[in-house]
């Protein structure tokens, strides 16, 4: 019996068909790699990574026993006042007042003398009115010729009340048009506790202020070259009178520059002066108050320790040097790049004010200039544009294409 084999060359097999759902999850895979490579990148994260000193040390300041004191700083305002600051006799210290007022109602600059006003025979009765009161005066005689500049010299050097009241009349007409004049400056320039009196020169004691309001006063004298100059001055000479001499002794004396000395019956010692102190390689202009001494020569003294004391309340404190990096900036596929400072951040602070911080940094750039900082004192600050310290790369195709 035979069996036979089937023809293996004619047997049929059936295709076999790959299922459908696999095509469509490939493609689903696909398109979802692709819809993840096109997603926009995600923000790096910044932070800064400097520190910012903020503890306060207050400075110990030498003032004086009694009476009233204060101090201030350009570019710092008001740094701190000592005694009951009720307002007293400015005493002379009121011709600062006058000058401030003649140079803003007719500026000078440094190198001119302004315009020329002739002595009357008023002028030489008010001379021999303070003669008559014992006053501070300085020689003049009908006829003689004496610029702005003269005029201001001998306000300030020999502290001429008479000088004070005529130059108040040659430039505002009149002592009332004056004093409302000052007073509005005075306002202007938020000195509250200080009032104009019946003359320019301070001889009355009906003009006042506080110690406070007087250091603030000198820190607009610090904006007047020309008044400055004036009061560095040892000596000058003028038409009629001479040579004549400062009353402020003790200029040149621990940094102090000017500026006005002041006594009458109502406050026998005062002194408003300015000074400058070196500290970390820059000029700090200064400038303080005494009021209520015994006498001027306690005033003065009391002043030049104040001043001496004033250079150990100030320090420089330095946060970050040029290229230095104050931050980081890191992106989600793990590049870490500095941010760094393009200047120094440093700044000459009052030991009792706090440093403050803000700053700004962007998020969108891969290179160059990714925001600022700026470090704060009072009114003392230092700014510096903070850059990426190299361009980031951007992230691999498999990154973009596999990120969560």
């Amino acid at each position: 019996m035979h069996v036979i084999a089937p023809d293996r060359y004619h047997l049929k097999t059936k295709p076999r068909r790959h299922k459908p759902y696999l095509r469509i999850l490939l493609g689903l895979v696909l398109i979802a790699g692709l819809i993840n490579y096109a997603r926009p990148l995600p923000a790096p994260v910044t932070q800064l990574t400097v520190s910012v000193p903020s503890s306060v040390v207050q400075p110990t300041i030498a003032w004086p026993g009694g009476g009233q004191a204060a101090i201030a700083a350009a570019g710092y305002g008001l740094l701190g006042a000592n005694g009951d600051q009720t307002p007293l006799a400015t005493a002379s210290i009121a011709k600062v007042i006058t000058a401030l007022c003649v140079l803003q109602k007719q500026p000078l600059s440094v190198g001119e003398s302004g315009p020329t006003y002739t002595v009357s025979s008023r002028d030489v009765a008010i001379y021999n009115d303070y003669v008559a009161q014992d006053g501070s005066v300085m020689a003049v005689a009908a006829g003689e010729q004496l610029t702005e500049y003269q005029a201001l010299e001998a306000l300030m050097i020999p502290s001429a009340n008479n000088v004070a009241d005529s130059l108040v009349r040659w430039v505002f007409g009149s002592h009332d048009a004056y004093a409302a004049y000052a007073t509005a400056y005075l306002q202007q320039n938020g000195l509250e506790a200080t009032h104009i009196g019946s003359d320019a020169s301070g001889f009355e004691p009906d003009t006042t202020s506080t110690a406070s309001d007087l250091a603030s006063l000198g820190l607009l004298a610090l904006q007047s070259p020309v008044l400055l100059q004036i009061a560095s001055q040892h000596y000058v000479t003028l038409p009629v009178a001479g040579t004549v001499y400062n009353y402020n002794t003790v200029l040149g004396q621990n940094g102090i520059t000017g500026l006005k000395t002041g006594n009458n019956d109502a406050d026998p010692g005062a002194f408003l002066f300015t000074s400058v102190e070196r500290i970390g390689g820059k000029d700090v202009p200064l400038t303080g108050a005494v009021m209520g001494a015994a006498d001027l020569e306690t005033a003065l003294q009391d002043s030049v320790r104040l001043s001496s004391s004033l250079q150990q309340g100030f320090e420089q404190v330095t946060v970050a040097q040029t290229g230095q990096a104050v931050g980081l900036l890191q992106t989600a596929w793990g590049q870490q790049v500095a941010i760094k400072s393009t200047k120094p951040l440093q700044v000459i602070r009052w030991k009792g004010t706090p440093i403050t911080e803000k700053h700004t940094l962007r998020t969108d750039i891969r290179s160059g200039d990714v925001g600022s900082m700026q470090i704060s004192s009072g009114q003392a600050k230092s700014v510096s544009t903070l850059r990426l310290g190299r361009d980031i790369p951007g992230p691999s195709f498999w990154w973009r294409l596999t990120r969560h």
